[in-house]
């Protein structure tokens, strides 16, 4: 679409996203939304919008059909970023969206935070992430952090033991919950448990423990304790989500702040027999499909899309505004905070 700000014609994409095989991984992304997984291949995470080293969602529709995210960026830059951020996002988008399907216990796990990566000259960010539960089985849950009094000194030794027992934050969750985990705290994906998560765009996980579970060769899964050591929080604050908010409650129309961090924001948005008009004026953004069907429309009505549950799509910056319609319909809709 050719916007008033002058731009190309970019328009919409929905993604189409890369499916990544894990031990823990099922089948569920294919029973509840439809992605073209090999019946004999459980995955575990639906890269729904990514770019990055390894893997990078495409384009599924319109003239750019087949094209990858990163191709798409390196010909357009500022029409899909925004101007503002151009220069500092144009090297990769500074968002990642991900559905996640936990057949079984992922590991207990950290990933680093800034300061981290810049004592040891790391190449990339952070990892700050918020999941919100889109699907749980009864007595599922999460663990969220250490237990307050516990040391790094004993939470290594238990860890290297496997005797974890009282030493950490579990928390039990059904759909509509709302984690959010900043970069430095220890946590894990509880089995029966399908969540979408938004994260920047880093691959970066350090294991503390992983259940005693083997790789493909038959060997166990490495550790990585020193790492993780150094970077999970034990002591101090972790930085706040924001968010959090109703922004409004209206005419069938419920409009949520879940986080507003100093990496993203993350907005829940349920729509009863009403519209949505989005005007896109931070950079790019994220829409996510979590539950029901609606249209998706360019704010000049040109351009209108059917859009269903499991479907996450990428609105540029030039389009510069957007409509959902729905006669019943939650998304969420995620973009980068400006630092």
């Amino acid at each position: 679409m050719k916007g008033a700000r002058g731009m190309a014609d970019l328009y919409p994409m929905l993604q189409t996203p890369v499916l990544k095989p894990t031990l823990w991984g099922g089948r569920r992304l294919a029973g509840l939304y439809g992605k073209a997984a090999p019946a004999d291949t459980a995955i575990g995470e639906s890269w729904e919008l990514a770019d990055h080293p390894h893997g990078t969602s495409a384009v599924a529709n319109g003239p750019l059909a087949g094209r990858s995210l990163r191709q798409v960026m390196e010909a357009n830059p500022e029409e899909l970023l925004g101007r503002p951020a151009f220069s500092a996002w144009r090297d990769q988008l500074p968002l990642m969206v991900k559905i996640i399907d936990a057949a079984q216990d992922l590991s207990i796990q950290v990933h680093p935070d800034d300061a981290y990566a810049a004592r040891h000259r790391l190449h990339h960010v952070a990892k700050t992430e918020c999941w919100v539960i889109l699907h749980a089985e009864p007595g599922a849950r999460l663990i969220t952090g250490v237990q307050p009094g516990v040391s790094r000194e004993a939470l290594r030794q238990a860890a290297e033991t496997g005797r974890l027992d009282g030493m950490l934050v579990e928390q039990p969750v059904r759909a509509g919950d709302v984690v959010f985990v900043p970069a430095g705290r220890l946590h894990a994906i509880g089995a029966g448990i399908v969540l979408a998560e938004f994260q920047q765009p880093s691959d970066t996980t350090y294991r503390v423990y992983d259940w005693g579970r083997v790789g493909p060769d038959g060997k166990p899964r490495q550790l990585h304790l020193d790492e993780a050591m150094e970077c999970i929080q034990i002591d101090g604050p972790l930085p706040a989500s924001g968010g959090r908010g109703v922004v409004l409650d209206a005419c069938g129309l419920l409009v949520e702040s879940l986080v507003e961090c100093d990496a993203f924001y993350l907005d829940r948005v349920r729509l009863e027999a009403t519209m949505l008009a989005r005007h896109v004026y931070r950079g790019f953004e994220c829409v996510m499909i979590a539950h029901g069907e609606g249209t998706l429309a360019t704010g000049d009505g040109r351009q209108t899309w059917p859009v269903a549950a499991g479907q996450t799509w990428l609105i540029p910056y030039c389009v510069e505004e957007y409509c959902l319609r729905s006669p019943g319909m939650t998304v969420l809709l995620s973009g980068p905070v400006e630092r």
